[in-house]
C-alpha cells in the first residue's frame, strides 16, 4: 500500500507543476520541484540458533534366525521331528521343481518341510518368499 501512496503522492506533484497554462508566444516555465520519499527502515533481527540437544536412541540387535530354529510353531517344523525323518533323496525330472516332485512321488507336507530343513532350507524352495516350503506344490500350510 506504501509505494502505491508514494506513487500517487509524485504523480499529483507533477501533475500540479505542469499545470502552469502558457500565454501566447510566451512560455512560462512551470514550477518543478524534486518530491522524495523514503520508506522507514526495517528493523535487522538476529536471532540465535536453538541450543543443540543430542538424543540417543536405543537399538536392539536382533540375531540371525539359526537352521535348528523351527520356521513355525506347527508340529512338522520342530527340530526334533525333522531330525528323526529318514532322508529323501530328491530326483526331480528336467523342469520340475523339488517340491514338485515330493509331492507328485506322495509324500506329505510335512515331509516335504523336514527335506527342505535336511538340505539346509534353500531360498529356491520358498516361491513365495516368505520362509515356507512348497507352497505352490501344497498350498498354504501355515
Amino acid at each position: 500500500m506504501r509505494p502505491f501512496r508514494a506513487t500517487a503522492a509524485v504523480s499529483a506533484v507533477l501533475a500540479l507543476a505542469a499545470c502552469g497554462t502558457p500565454v501566447a508566444g510566451h512560455a512560462v516555465p512551470a514550477g518543478i520541484q524534486t518530491v522524495v520519499t523514503t520508506a522507514p527502515a526495517t528493523p535487522t533481527v538476529t536471532v540465535p540458533p536453538p541450543p543443540t540437544r543430542t538424543v540417543v536412541v536405543p537399538t536392539t540387535a536382533v540375531a540371525p534366525p539359526r537352521a535348528d530354529v523351527p520356521a513355525s510353531s506347527q508340529w512338522y517344523a520342530q527340530p526334533s521331528w525333522i531330525h528323526a525323518q529318514p532322508w529323501i533323496t530328491i530326483t526331480p525330472a528336467a523342469g520340475q521343481t523339488p517340491c514338485q516332485w515330493l509331492y507328485s512321488s506322495g509324500y506329505t507336507y510335512a515331509q516335504a518341510f523336514a527335506a527342505w530343513a535336511q538340505n539346509g532350507y534353500p531360498a529356491s524352495w520358498s516361491a513365495t518368499g516368505d520362509g515356507y516350503p512348497c507352497q505352490k506344490s501344497y498350498g498354504m500350510q501355515h
